[in-house]
C-alpha cells in the first residue's frame, strides 16, 4: 500500500493529540515525533477541550482516545465531523468492547488503533509505526465526502444453506473503508440471494466484537472470516486485510465453495478476487472501493476474464479515490456507481444470476 496524503501546510501535518491521561498524551507524542513530517500543535484532555482548541490550532488531523471525562471521544467524533470536518485517528484501549470501534467507524473515523503496549506481548515498535502511518495517511483523507452510517436495527431473515454455490460478491476495500462497506450493506434487501465476501482495513482485535454490532444494522447476518467458513447465501463475511483472505472448494462430496483465512499477503485485495475469479467464474461480481494504493486493480482483471461482472465506486464518493483510479485507469472496471447504485446493482445481478 502506498499512502498518497494531500500536502499538509508547509510541509507538515499539523497533529492534536487528546487522551485524558497526561502519561498516554506524552507517551503519543513521543511516537509521532519521530515523523518528520508530523508537528505536535497542541494536547487536550477531554472532548470539550478539544472542541475548544480545534479553532485555535488548526489542526489537519486529531488523535482522539475514547474513554475521557468531561467529552467522551464518541461525543467529540460526532462535533468534530460535523463542525470542522477534521480527520481522525482513533487511539483507544477499548478494542475488546466492539461498540466503541463499530460506533468510530460508522461515524466516519480513518481508523481505530488499539494504544501501544509494551505488555501483554504487544509489538510497541510495530504498533508505533502503525500510529504514524495513520496520521500520515489521515492527512489526505476527503473528509468532506465522508457520511455517517445510520444507525437503526434491522431485522433479519433466518438463513439456510444452500445445495448450489451462491453468486459471489468480492467487495475490497482498506483505509476507512469499513464506514462504506456499512452503506452498502445496510441497503440489500432481506431476500438477498448472494453472498457478499468483503475485506477491509480493520485491526484483527478489532473485527470479531465489531462484526457483532455490524450485525444489530445489517439486514443480513454479518460473519468475521476466522479460520474457514463455508459461503451460504444471504450471508456477509467480512476480513480484515491484515490476513490472506481466499475462496477456496471445501474437498469432499460436497466440494462447497468456502472463505479461508491465511498469512498476510503483500495485496489482499487482489488475492481475494483471483480466488474469487478462479472458483466463481461468471458468478462472480468484484467490488472495488475507497482506499489508497493498487491493490485491487489486477484481481477486477481476472474477474472480469472470468466472465463476473466489475464495479468501481465513484471517485467523487471515495475518501480516497487511489485503488478505483488506478482500477478506471487500467481499463478493469465495467461500472462506476455511487454507493446507493452498487446496492441496487447488485440486486438485480443476483436475480439475473439465479
Amino acid at each position: 500500500m502506498k499512502p498518497v496524503p494531500k500536502p499538509a501546510r508547509n510541509g507538515s501535518i499539523r497533529t492534536l493529540v487528546v487522551d485524558d491521561a497526561p502519561l498516554m498524551r506524552r507517551a503519543i507524542q513521543h511516537i509521532l515525533k519521530k515523523q518528520d513530517n508530523i508537528e505536535i500543535v497542541g494536547t487536550a484532555a477531554n472532548g470539550r477541550e478539544c472542541l475548544e482548541k480545534i479553532p485555535l490550532l488548526k489542526p489537519d488531523v486529531v488523535t482522539l482516545d475514547i474513554d475521557m471525562p468531561v467529552m467522551n471521544g464518541i461525543t467529540t467524533i460526532k462535533n468534530i465531523m460535523v463542525r470542522y470536518q477534521i480527520p481522525i485517528v482513533i487511539i483507544s484501549s477499548l478494542v475488546q468492547d466492539g461498540y466503541f470501534a463499530f460506533e468510530s467507524l460508522r461515524l466516519g473515523v480513518v481508523d481505530f488503533v488499539p494504544k501501544p503496549s509494551r505488555v501483554g506481548g504487544d509489538n510497541w515498535a510495530e504498533e508505533e509505526t502503525l500510529v504514524r502511518m495513520r496520521v500520515k495517511v489521515a492527512s489526505g483523507m476527503q473528509v468532506n465526502r465522508m457520511r455517517r452510517v445510520r444507525r437503526q436495527k434491522k431485522s433479519k431473515k433466518p438463513c439456510t444453506a444452500s445445495a448450489a454455490n451462491p453468486p459471489i460478491v468480492a467487495m475490497g476495500t482498506n483505509l476507512a473503508g469499513p464506514n462504506t462497506i456499512m452503506h452498502i450493506v445496510t441497503q440489500l434487501p432481506l431476500d438477498f440471494k448472494g453472498t457478499v465476501v468483503a475485506i477491509q482495513e480493520i485491526h484483527p482485535r478489532i473485527l470479531v466484537p465489531f462484526c457483532d454490532y455490524f450485525n444489530e444494522i445489517s439486514p443480513l447476518e454479518v460473519v468475521p472470516i476466522k479460520g474457514s467458513c463455508r459461503l451460504c447465501r444471504g450471508k456477509i463475511y467480512v476480513g480484515s486485510t491484515c490476513s490472506g483472505i481466499q475462496i477456496d472448494q471445501s474437498g469432499g462430496r460436497s466440494n462447497a465453495l468456502v472463505v479461508r483465512t491465511g498469512e498476510a499477503v503483500k495485496s489482499p485485495i487482489d488475492s481475494l478476487f483471483k480466488s474469487a475469479a478462479h472458483f466463481g467464474g461468471q458468478n462472480v461480481c468484484g467490488i472495488l472501493l475507497t482506499g489508497i494504493g493498487t491493490d485491487g486493480a489486477e484481481g477486477m482483471n481476472d474477474i472480469r476474464r472470468n466472465g463476473g461482472l466489475t464495479i468501481a465506486q465513484l471517485q467523487d464518493c471515495c475518501v480516497y479515490p487511489n485503488l478505483v483510479e488506478h482500477a478506471i485507469e487500467q481499463d478493469v472496471v465495467d461500472v462506476v456507481m455511487s454507493n446507493a447504485g452498487i446496492a441496487s446493482r447488485l440486486e438485480s445481478w443476483v436475480q439475473g444470476m439465479m
